[in-house]
């Protein structure tokens, strides 16, 4: 039951993420109000993870751990930091707490921190998506190896990810990212429907980077530790 419940928390932040960077589209009361529900879900991911946190100095850190375990603790301090600045700016749901002054400060934290936010959060997603690629196979009764659904999944993993680069690089993203810009600039010839796609593929993309960093560091960190039980002993 609770791995169920995990997975549901898991899938209603995956929904929420691409929402909360429409915000233009979405309007800013709806984007507080689907920021808390996010916030609940971020606080409840971690209590129902808590075990990680038990475990947190424990055992050895492998080079696929420790990247996890970098990306968790951004994500973490990214999440703070989209908290604090969008109660301050609230206008809605925090409303009653009064809060004024440093608008303009709280303005530019929660613009850097959502776009980093969003990279860490799609990264986390491709870190655990063998977990997701299991839970489905469990659901449609798929069989574990299917060379041609893996060639599709490809294929489709293929498509998005240069699509997201794409949207990437045309929506400027880079400049949130760095401070070169304080306001969210929006092509209104652009359909929304055309801003989702990007969103969703730009997740895309990074969910896959590291997914496969983390492929990769597994090997790695495999390999260094045949090379500890195979290599000679000097007498």
């Amino acid at each position: 039951m609770k791995q169920i419940l995990k997975r549901i928390v898991d899938l209603a932040m995956i929904v929420l993420l691409p929402l909360l960077m429409l915000e233009i589209l979405t309007g800013q009361k709806c984007h507080e109000w689907l920021g808390t529900a996010m916030l609940a879900l971020f606080i409840t991911h971690h209590i129902l993870n808590f075990g990680w946190w038990k475990g947190f100095t424990k055992g050895k850190y492998t080079p696929s751990r420790a990247f996890g375990t970098a990306l968790d603790l951004l994500l973490l301090l990214d999440m703070a930091a989209l908290c604090v600045s969008g109660i301050m700016m609230s206008g809605f749901v925090f409303r009653f707490l009064r809060i004024s002054g440093g608008m303009i400060t709280a303005r530019q934290l929660h613009l850097f921190a959502s776009h980093w936010g969003f990279i860490l959060m799609s990264a986390h997603l491709g870190m655990h998506m063998e977990q997701f690629f299991a839970l489905f196979r469990k659901m449609f009764h798929l069989s574990e190896k299917n060379t041609t659904r893996t060639c599709i999944l490809w294929i489709i993993a293929i498509i998005l990810s240069v699509y997201g680069l794409y949207a990437f690089i045309a929506q400027h993203i880079t400049d949130y990212l760095f401070l070169q810009t304080h306001f969210v600039m929006f092509d209104d010839t652009k359909a929304a429907a055309v801003y989702f796609a990007e969103t969703i593929a730009m997740m895309c993309l990074f969910a896959a980077e590291a997914h496969y960093i983390n492929k990769l560091l597994c090997k790695v960190g495999k390999k260094s530790q045949t090379d500890v039980y195979t290599k000679p002993r000097l007498l």
